[in-house]
Formats: structure tokens, sequence, C-alpha cells
């Protein structure tokens, strides 16, 4: 699972980082990071926010769970050596609060840590973070009807640390950009398809599927519920350790069949021998498909192919295949 972080800048939200001064009791740090039901700044063509049940079971886990309770670092612009308590040695308390994740941090009397209080105080630090991993399905992406994607985070795996930071700066997305330019395309083809007949959708796995799990679970569960079918076609060798890797990251959602083919296998071919005839490819490799491809055109101008299966697929939108994704971010 990538590590992702996101800030969240004062000016935004006046209260996700504020210095709390009592008489006769130490200063503390305190917030929300992040806030419930909000949506975040644009992260690259795409918009994010955090369910209310994004992190239970992490912070609120009961006193006789057996797992090991969570160990997350308060940091200063997420350097681990720049560290002035953690939720382990009581300076950092973390809980569930109705408008979002709040926290409450008592800095180590550090040099390090009466810095941190002074800084957030003048405004110098101007912005909290926190570092997070969202579990296998715990993410749900949607699009409305003017083209507006929104991620949102039901359950994260993980919550890695929270930090004070000097430029909160929202990151460029975590997710490939090609990844998401390919749902786009592949979603057009099942929301504006030009027939009321069912499409067969091969959805590649490595580097497609891997490349933004949440994304394209949201779209197996989308396009399944229109009446469609998905099948995954890979070229990885035809092991059961490979099916079970395939299986379990399908294991809750409606794929029909999966074909591993191996490297030495055209996919259509291999789809054709098991009597599949598949209307849409999405796929990071088009030339694994067929040995020529009959059909190609460009989407938004770039270097991404998309390619039509069949009359049923040329007729339903712009693609039958987005092709060429690349798996990187930022």
């Amino acid at each position: 699972m990538t590590i992702e972080r996101r800030y969240l800048p004062t000016s935004d939200y006046p209260d996700a980082i504020v210095v709390e001064r009592r008489d006769g009791e130490p200063p503390v740090l305190a917030g929300i990071s992040p806030p419930w039901d909000s949506l975040s700044v644009d992260l690259g063509g795409w918009r994010e926010k955090f369910s209310p049940t994004a992190f239970d079971g992490l912070v609120d886990r009961h006193p006789n769970d057996p797992r090991p309770k969570i160990d997350v670092p308060f940091l200063f612009n997420h350097d681990p050596n720049l560290i002035t308590g953690r939720t382990t040695n009581g300076r950092l308390t973390i809980t569930k609060e109705p408008r979002g994740l709040g926290y409450r941090h008592t800095p180590v009397e550090t040099t390090a840590g009466r810095d941190l209080l002074l800084l957030v105080e003048d405004r110098t630090i101007t912005g909290a973070s926190f570092a997070f991993t969202v579990a296998e399905g715990g993410d749900v992406w949607t699009e409305d009807e003017r083209g507006n994607i929104v991620r949102t985070v039901t359950k994260a795996a993980g919550l890695y640390d929270i930090s004070a930071v000097t430029n909160p700066a929202y990151p460029s997305s975590s997710i490939a950009p090609r990844s998401l330019d390919a749902w786009r395309a592949a979603r057009g083809v099942i929301v504006h398809r030009a027939d009321d007949r069912a499409l067969t959708i091969s959805l590649d796995y490595d580097r497609t599927y891997t490349a933004a799990p949440g994304l394209w679970r949201s779209f197996i569960a989308d396009a399944t519920a229109r009446g469609n079918r998905v099948v995954c076609v890979s070229r990885r060798e035809d092991t059961e350790e490979n099916r079970h890797e395939l299986r379990t990251a399908f294991a809750d959602l409606d794929v029909a069949d999966l074909i591993l083919c191996g490297a030495e296998t055209q996919k259509r071919a291999a789809a054709e021998k098991a009597g599949i005839a598949v209307d849409v490819w999405i796929d990071d490799y088009p030339e694994g498909i067929v040995d020529v491809i009959p059909q190609a055109a460009e989407v938004d101008g770039s270097s991404r192919s998309v390619w039509k299966g069949s009359v049923a697929g040329a007729r339903a939108a712009a693609a039958a295949s987005v092709a060429r994704m690349r798996l990187y971010a930022g």
C-alpha cells in the first residue's frame, strides 16, 4: 500500500492546528486532521473526502483488542528526526470527534518542542498534515453529471504520522494520472453507450488494476450494476499463486472470469478460446491483446491509445480500451 499525505492549511481549515494554554497546565497542540465529509482542493483531476468511518478500528481499539495499540508519532514536516511525541508515550492522543479525526499533543519539553509551540502560535507554521494508507476496498470513486470526480475514503489501513508543516501545499495526485484518464474513458463507455446491449469488458490486472485499485473497484461495481459483464484477462502465467492473488483481489466483486494466458499468448486469442467475445479492452499494453491492433485513436491529445474491440464497443463511446498507461505519481 502506498502511503499518502494530505495537507490542511489553516487558511482553509482554521482548526487544523492550534495551541491551547491553560494556567498550571502544559501547553497543548490540538486540531482536526482530517475533517469528515469535507471536500479537498483539486488533487489532480479529482477531489477527496473522508467518511466518519475512515479510521474506525484504528484509533478506537477496545482495551481487550489483542492487536498492539496504534503507534503514531507527531512530527515536524514529516521528518522522523523532528519528533515531539507519540501516541505510545501518551503525548499524542487521537480520537474520533463529531467534526473529524481529533488530536491533542503535549510536545516534549525540548528545544524542538518549545520551538514548535512558538512557531504555531506565531503562524510561522501554517498547517497540519497526516499520512495514511487506504484499506483494500476502502475507497469509493464517483463522477457526477458535470464530470467532477470524488474519492470517498471509507476505511484507512494505517495512520502513520500527524505533522505540523511550514508549507501546507496539497501534493499532486498519488493516483497514477493515466489510470484516472483510463477510468474516465472506460466509464464513459458504460454510461454513454449507444444501445442497451450489455458489454463484456476485459480489465487488465498488472499496472492497470494494481495502479489504482480503488478506481477500478468502483468501475467494476458500476459496470456490473449497469448489467455489463467484467472479466480479467492477464498475461501472467497460469499458476495457483497467481490465481490466488487475482481471486483475492476480486473476491468481493462480480468478476465473471479470470483468464491467465501467459506472455506467449495474445489476450484476444485466449478470450476467444474460452468462448468470451470482449467488447471493451482496458489495458496498459495493447500489443498484448492482438498481434495487429485494428483501430486506434488519440485521447485528449496525449499518447494514450483507444482501442475498439467490436462493433458494439465502437458504438459504445470513445473507447474500447485505454492503453499506454504509465504507473507513476505526481
